[in-house]
């Protein structure tokens, strides 16, 4: 091909939430594009499959959305498959400390943070001891200003200061932080936590309300999207590993696996740490003393068990389990109605030790667990499994790790960055990673019309 052909204005490698949410507010704005995806399909570190034995959708890892998630649902909503969503009504999360030892903390129609303070003053998980400290550190976020300092310090901190008890950390705030953060209370950082309980819980009732995808990722964005970018003649190159990126003259010139090249004016790296390393290091010298600062940003692994039992089928939708290794329970067949998913989807985050168990062990570990909460399991036939390991599920949001997520530009003539791991203020979830591929289009289409009014 010639170099004309392979010409685009702005190239996008990575086909996850954050590339291709870039990529469609870029091309909706009139902008030249062309994705680069290393895989043979798009989904990053949020994508679904068909089980092999079962043939049932299978997410890499549950998610699980907020009405807070402002970005998310405006990207759905302009790919128009919001409706592939279900929102609560009211927030209502279900936990369980033991078999018949189920409570809800469900939150009425009132404006926020009233809504909050009644579904706490209602939880029969905890006694007033425990609501009068929740209270204390409900106050505490309120009031934080997300400076420097509160980077520097890990959740269990704050939770000391704000004096929680034991079962308030234990009961809700610690499944809280893992689910949101992916890491241990003691190291995760106290400013991201601040941040998610405010926008979730201290702003709109609406933002607190639990979304779940009715259908799998591939169904909810990256088949929509690659329909929709077929149907434009957008360049959509799969199975193709970008290697290095380099200046010619007024363009980028990025080579692939095998060497064939493309060109263009403004590129957007939307690639998780490591896989962006590979690339600035084959790549221009100016791009390369960023890859000190990638190594700073470490990874922390989340564990999902998938179950297909028999009989059980669980009467609520998700649970979060106390005391136990395993911290979420998902019922697929209530997740996906519309769907064959007759499977329990167990989720275990920041499973640093749990991640290098064998696969074997986690399944026996998990049935054995299951028991304690429905001990009707251990007499029901467990009669498939499936363990998936993220091992880079996200970024460890650790204290301190502030200075090390950098913004959208990457270099000041053309190279931009997009990721959930980037300095978005808030922790590794799926509305980072939007956030961070529209900021990174609108750093490209501001810096487009600043160069046209000139």
């Amino acid at each position: 091909m010639s170099k004309k052909e392979n010409f685009s204005e702005i190239s996008i490698i990575g086909g996850g939430f954050a590339g291709l949410a870039a990529a469609l507010r870029l091309h909706q704005a009139g902008a030249k594009i062309r994705i680069f995806e290393k895989r043979p399909f798009w989904g990053g570190r949020a994508y679904s499959f068909k089980e092999a034995k079962t043939g049932e959708t299978v997410d890499n890892g549950q998610h699980l959305m907020m009405g807070a998630y402002h970005e998310t649902l405006k990207f759905l909503k302009t790919l128009g498959t919001d409706s592939q969503l279900h929102q609560q009504e009211n927030l209502e999360i279900t936990f369980a400390s033991s078999h018949n030892n189920f409570f809800s903390m469900s939150c009425p129609n009132l404006p926020a943070p009233f809504h909050l303070a009644w579904g706490l003053y209602k939880f029969k998980g905890l006694n007033w001891r425990d609501k009068v400290a929740m209270n204390r550190l409900v106050k505490f976020c309120k009031k934080a200003k997300l400076e420097d300092s509160l980077h520097k310090r890990s959740v269990s901190d704050i939770f000391r200061q704000t004096k929680q008890t034991p079962q308030s950390i234990r009961v809700f705030w610690e499944p809280v932080g893992l689910a949101t953060l992916n890491e241990p209370m003691e190291q995760a950082n106290a400013a991201l936590f601040v941040e998610v309980i405010k926008r979730a819980l201290l702003s709109k009732r609406q933002d607190s309300q639990l979304i779940v995808p009715k259908v799998g990722f591939n169904e909810l964005y990256c088949e929509p999207l690659e329909k929709y970018f077929r149907a434009k003649n957008i360049p959509l190159h799969f199975q193709t590993q970008i290697t290095e990126i380099n200046k010619q003259g007024s363009y980028w010139c990025l080579r692939n696996q095998n060497r064939e090249e493309f060109f263009s004016e403004k590129i957007i790296l939307a690639t998780p740490p490591p896989a962006l390393k590979k690339i600035l290091q084959n790549s221009e010298k100016t791009l390369q003393k960023y890859m000190a600062q990638l190594d700073k940003i470490q990874a922390a692994p989340i564990v999902s068990i998938n179950l297909w039992y028999r009989d059980f089928n669980p009467s609520q939708t998700f649970v979060g389990l106390i005391d136990s290794p395993i911290h979420w329970l998902f019922n697929k067949a209530k997740v996906y109605p519309n769907k064959p998913a007759n499977y329990i989807s167990l989720v275990i985050s920041g499973a640093y030790s749990l991640a290098i168990m064998e696969k074997n062990l986690l399944v026996k570990m998990a049935q054995e667990e299951l028991s304690r909460f429905y001990p009707q399991l251990e007499s029901d036939h467990l009669m498939h499994s499936q363990v998936i390991k993220e091992y880079w599920a996200t970024f460890g949001s650790r204290t301190g790790d502030y200075p090390y997520r950098p913004g959208c530009q990457l270099d000041g003539d053309g190279v931009y960055l997009a990721g959930d791991w980037t300095d978005t203020g808030l922790p590794a979830t799926i509305e980072s990673a939007v956030l961070s591929g529209h900021r990174a289009a609108d750093c490209i289409l501001d810096a487009k019309a600043q160069q046209e009014s000139a």
